[in-house]
Protein backbone atom coordinates (compact mmCIF):
# COMPACT_ATOMS: atom_id res chain seq x y z
CA UNK A 1 0.00 0.00 0.00
CA UNK A 2 1.18 3.60 0.44
CA UNK A 3 0.81 6.99 2.04
CA UNK A 4 -2.64 8.39 1.30
CA UNK A 5 -2.11 11.92 2.56
CA UNK A 6 -0.86 14.90 0.62
CA UNK A 7 1.57 17.66 1.51
CA UNK A 8 2.91 19.03 4.76
CA UNK A 9 1.30 21.33 7.32
CA UNK A 10 3.54 23.29 9.70
CA UNK A 11 1.85 24.19 12.97
CA UNK A 12 3.44 27.30 14.43
CA UNK A 13 3.07 27.06 18.19
CA UNK A 14 6.66 27.84 19.08
CA UNK A 15 8.56 29.07 16.03
CA UNK A 16 10.81 26.03 15.74
CA UNK A 17 10.32 25.40 12.02
CA UNK A 18 11.32 28.76 10.55
CA UNK A 19 14.99 27.74 10.48
CA UNK A 20 14.37 24.25 9.05
CA UNK A 21 14.47 25.65 5.54
CA UNK A 22 15.17 22.32 3.82
CA UNK A 23 11.60 21.32 4.66
CA UNK A 24 10.12 24.23 2.71
CA UNK A 25 10.82 22.42 -0.57
CA UNK A 26 7.93 20.06 0.11
CA UNK A 27 4.39 21.15 -0.81
CA UNK A 28 3.30 22.83 2.40
CA UNK A 29 1.19 25.33 4.28
CA UNK A 30 1.47 27.15 7.61
CA UNK A 31 -1.04 27.44 10.42
CA UNK A 32 -0.18 30.13 12.96
CA UNK A 33 -1.34 29.21 16.47
CA UNK A 34 0.90 31.50 18.51
CA UNK A 35 -2.03 33.72 19.55
CA UNK A 36 -3.91 30.88 21.26
CA UNK A 37 -3.26 30.98 24.99
CA UNK A 38 -2.99 28.09 27.46
CA UNK A 39 -1.63 25.54 24.99
CA UNK A 40 1.84 24.71 26.35
CA UNK A 41 1.94 21.21 27.91
CA UNK A 42 -1.74 21.36 28.96
CA UNK A 43 -4.50 22.65 26.72
CA UNK A 44 -7.65 24.28 28.10
CA UNK A 45 -10.96 23.29 26.45
CA UNK A 46 -11.47 26.67 24.79
CA UNK A 47 -7.95 26.61 23.37
CA UNK A 48 -8.42 23.04 22.17
CA UNK A 49 -11.64 24.00 20.38
CA UNK A 50 -9.94 26.96 18.69
CA UNK A 51 -7.01 24.80 17.61
CA UNK A 52 -9.40 22.24 16.15
CA UNK A 53 -11.30 24.93 14.25
CA UNK A 54 -8.08 26.16 12.62
CA UNK A 55 -6.94 22.64 11.78
CA UNK A 56 -10.20 22.10 9.92
CA UNK A 57 -9.25 24.89 7.51
CA UNK A 58 -5.98 23.38 6.35
CA UNK A 59 -5.60 22.14 2.78
CA UNK A 60 -2.88 19.49 3.23
CA UNK A 61 -4.27 16.64 5.31
CA UNK A 62 -1.22 14.45 5.12
CA UNK A 63 1.85 15.12 7.25
CA UNK A 64 1.51 17.49 10.19
CA UNK A 65 4.57 18.94 11.93
CA UNK A 66 3.44 19.89 15.41
CA UNK A 67 6.55 21.45 16.98
CA UNK A 68 7.79 20.69 20.47
CA UNK A 69 6.58 17.53 22.18
CA UNK A 70 4.77 19.90 24.56
CA UNK A 71 2.02 20.07 21.91
CA UNK A 72 1.72 16.36 21.11
CA UNK A 73 -1.93 16.43 22.22
CA UNK A 74 -2.72 17.91 18.78
CA UNK A 75 -2.52 14.32 17.53
CA UNK A 76 -5.80 13.71 19.36
CA UNK A 77 -7.49 16.38 17.22
CA UNK A 78 -6.03 14.92 14.03
CA UNK A 79 -7.29 11.46 14.93
CA UNK A 80 -10.80 12.84 15.35
CA UNK A 81 -10.90 13.52 11.61
CA UNK A 82 -10.60 9.84 10.66
CA UNK A 83 -13.86 8.21 9.53
CA UNK A 84 -12.83 4.56 9.10
CA UNK A 85 -11.47 1.86 11.44
CA UNK A 86 -7.77 2.45 12.01
CA UNK A 87 -4.76 1.67 14.18
CA UNK A 88 -2.61 4.35 15.77
CA UNK A 89 1.09 3.46 15.58
CA UNK A 90 2.92 5.67 18.06
CA UNK A 91 6.70 6.02 18.19
CA UNK A 92 7.41 7.66 21.54
CA UNK A 93 9.69 7.32 24.55
CA UNK A 94 6.61 7.86 26.76
CA UNK A 95 3.17 6.20 26.74
CA UNK A 96 1.30 9.55 26.91
CA UNK A 97 -1.49 7.81 28.83
CA UNK A 98 -1.40 10.27 31.74
CA UNK A 99 -3.15 9.53 34.99
CA UNK A 100 -6.72 9.68 36.24
CA UNK A 101 -6.11 12.88 38.21
CA UNK A 102 -5.56 15.00 35.09
CA UNK A 103 -8.57 17.16 34.24
CA UNK A 104 -7.08 18.73 31.10
CA UNK A 105 -5.74 17.05 28.01
CA UNK A 106 -1.97 17.30 27.85
CA UNK A 107 1.02 16.15 25.87
CA UNK A 108 1.30 13.34 28.41
CA UNK A 109 -2.33 12.15 28.43
CA UNK A 110 -3.70 12.49 24.90
CA UNK A 111 -3.52 8.77 24.10
CA UNK A 112 -5.96 7.95 26.89
CA UNK A 113 -8.33 10.63 25.52
CA UNK A 114 -8.10 9.00 22.11
CA UNK A 115 -8.82 5.53 23.48
CA UNK A 116 -11.83 6.86 25.38
CA UNK A 117 -13.39 9.16 22.79
CA UNK A 118 -12.45 8.18 19.21
CA UNK A 119 -14.83 5.44 18.01
CA UNK A 120 -12.89 4.41 14.90
CA UNK A 121 -9.66 3.84 16.85
CA UNK A 122 -9.41 0.07 17.18
CA UNK A 123 -5.92 -0.31 18.61
CA UNK A 124 -2.85 1.65 19.67
CA UNK A 125 0.54 0.09 18.95
CA UNK A 126 3.32 1.88 20.82
CA UNK A 127 6.99 1.47 20.01
CA UNK A 128 9.69 2.81 22.29
CA UNK A 129 8.23 3.76 25.71
CA UNK A 130 10.62 3.37 28.63
CA UNK A 131 7.74 2.38 30.92
CA UNK A 132 4.90 0.00 30.09
CA UNK A 133 2.67 0.60 33.12
CA UNK A 134 -0.90 1.50 32.14
CA UNK A 135 -4.45 1.21 33.44
CA UNK A 136 -6.01 -2.27 32.90
CA UNK A 137 -9.00 -0.78 31.08
CA UNK A 138 -6.73 0.02 28.14
CA UNK A 139 -5.19 -3.44 27.87
CA UNK A 140 -7.59 -4.79 25.24
CA UNK A 141 -6.80 -1.96 22.81
CA UNK A 142 -3.14 -1.36 23.54
CA UNK A 143 0.08 -3.13 22.55
CA UNK A 144 3.40 -1.77 23.81
CA UNK A 145 6.86 -2.64 22.52
CA UNK A 146 9.33 -1.06 24.91
CA UNK A 147 12.29 -2.40 22.95
CA UNK A 148 13.06 -2.74 19.26
CA UNK A 149 11.44 -5.71 17.52
CA UNK A 150 11.17 -6.90 13.94
CA UNK A 151 8.82 -4.96 11.66
CA UNK A 152 7.04 -8.27 10.99
CA UNK A 153 6.12 -8.58 14.67
CA UNK A 154 4.91 -4.98 14.75
CA UNK A 155 2.77 -5.52 11.67
CA UNK A 156 1.25 -8.70 13.12
CA UNK A 157 -0.35 -6.51 15.80
CA UNK A 158 -1.99 -4.19 13.27
CA UNK A 159 -5.29 -5.72 12.18
CA UNK A 160 -6.77 -2.76 10.30
CA UNK A 161 -5.92 -1.75 6.75
CA UNK A 162 -5.78 1.93 7.74
CA UNK A 163 -2.98 3.24 9.95
CA UNK A 164 -2.17 6.64 11.40
CA UNK A 165 1.43 7.16 12.53
CA UNK A 166 2.54 9.62 15.20
CA UNK A 167 6.25 10.17 15.80
CA UNK A 168 7.76 11.93 18.79
CA UNK A 169 11.46 12.26 18.08
CA UNK A 170 12.21 11.71 21.77
CA UNK A 171 12.07 8.03 20.83
CA UNK A 172 15.38 8.60 19.03
CA UNK A 173 18.87 8.58 20.49
CA UNK A 174 20.60 11.93 21.00
CA UNK A 175 22.93 11.21 18.09
CA UNK A 176 19.92 11.50 15.75
CA UNK A 177 17.66 14.07 17.41
CA UNK A 178 17.62 16.60 20.23
CA UNK A 179 14.43 17.24 22.19
CA UNK A 180 13.36 18.90 25.44
CA UNK A 181 12.42 15.56 27.04
CA UNK A 182 14.39 12.51 28.11
CA UNK A 183 15.10 10.37 25.08
CA UNK A 184 15.26 6.75 24.00
CA UNK A 185 17.93 4.84 22.14
CA UNK A 186 16.37 4.14 18.74
CA UNK A 187 18.47 5.03 15.70
CA UNK A 188 16.90 7.10 12.94
CA UNK A 189 17.58 4.34 10.40
CA UNK A 190 15.67 1.88 12.59
CA UNK A 191 12.73 4.26 12.82
CA UNK A 192 12.75 4.72 9.05
CA UNK A 193 12.78 0.96 8.56
CA UNK A 194 9.63 0.67 10.66
CA UNK A 195 7.97 3.54 8.82
CA UNK A 196 8.78 2.14 5.39
CA UNK A 197 7.54 -1.35 6.25
CA UNK A 198 4.26 0.04 7.53
CA UNK A 199 3.93 2.20 4.41
CA UNK A 200 4.58 -0.85 2.25
CA UNK A 201 2.05 -3.05 4.04
CA UNK A 202 -0.71 -0.67 5.13
CA UNK A 203 -2.84 2.26 4.01
CA UNK A 204 -1.25 5.12 5.95
CA UNK A 205 -3.89 7.84 6.11
CA UNK A 206 -1.89 10.40 8.06
CA UNK A 207 1.25 11.09 10.03
CA UNK A 208 2.45 13.69 12.49
CA UNK A 209 5.87 14.53 13.87
CA UNK A 210 6.83 16.40 17.02
CA UNK A 211 9.86 16.57 19.30
CA UNK A 212 11.49 19.80 18.19
CA UNK A 213 13.99 21.50 20.46
CA UNK A 214 12.13 24.63 21.64
CA UNK A 215 14.98 27.11 21.14
CA UNK A 216 16.27 25.69 17.85
CA UNK A 217 14.97 28.61 15.78
CA UNK A 218 15.67 31.31 18.35
CA UNK A 219 19.42 31.27 19.05
CA UNK A 220 21.37 29.67 16.25
CA UNK A 221 24.62 30.96 17.72
CA UNK A 222 24.18 28.63 20.67
CA UNK A 223 26.00 25.33 19.88
CA UNK A 224 23.24 23.18 21.37
CA UNK A 225 20.54 24.99 19.41
CA UNK A 226 22.56 24.64 16.23
CA UNK A 227 23.09 20.94 16.86
CA UNK A 228 19.36 20.48 17.51
CA UNK A 229 18.43 22.30 14.31
CA UNK A 230 20.71 20.18 12.11
CA UNK A 231 19.74 16.84 13.64
CA UNK A 232 16.01 17.49 13.85
CA UNK A 233 15.78 18.98 10.37
CA UNK A 234 17.56 15.96 8.92
CA UNK A 235 15.30 13.50 10.78
CA UNK A 236 12.16 15.38 9.74
CA UNK A 237 13.27 15.49 6.11
CA UNK A 238 14.01 11.76 5.98
CA UNK A 239 10.63 10.87 7.49
CA UNK A 240 8.75 13.19 5.13
CA UNK A 241 10.62 11.85 2.11
CA UNK A 242 9.79 8.27 3.10
CA UNK A 243 6.09 9.11 3.15
CA UNK A 244 5.80 11.27 0.07
CA UNK A 245 7.94 8.98 -2.06
CA UNK A 246 5.60 6.11 -1.25
CA UNK A 247 2.48 8.16 -1.92
CA UNK A 248 -0.12 7.06 -4.43
CA UNK A 249 0.33 10.39 -6.25
CA UNK A 250 4.11 10.62 -5.95
CA UNK A 251 5.74 13.46 -7.80
CA UNK A 252 9.53 13.74 -7.99
CA UNK A 253 10.84 15.95 -5.18
CA UNK A 254 14.17 17.78 -5.26
CA UNK A 255 17.03 16.16 -3.40
CA UNK A 256 19.05 18.11 -0.88
CA UNK A 257 22.77 18.47 -0.43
Amino acid sequence: MAFYGEGVTFLNFDGTYFSQKQLFHFPHEWLDLTDISQTNLYCHPESLAETKQRLNKREHKGITLIGSGNYHYVSYLLLQEIDEPFTLVLFDHHTDLGNEEESLISCGSWVSYALEHIPFLERVVMIGPSSVHFHPRYSSKLTVFSNEHSPKLILSNIQTDAVYMSIDKDVLCREDALTNWDQGTMKLETLLQYVKQILYSKKVIGLDICGEYPQASVNLFDPVCREALLKNQYANRRIIESCLQSGKHFVHRPRFA
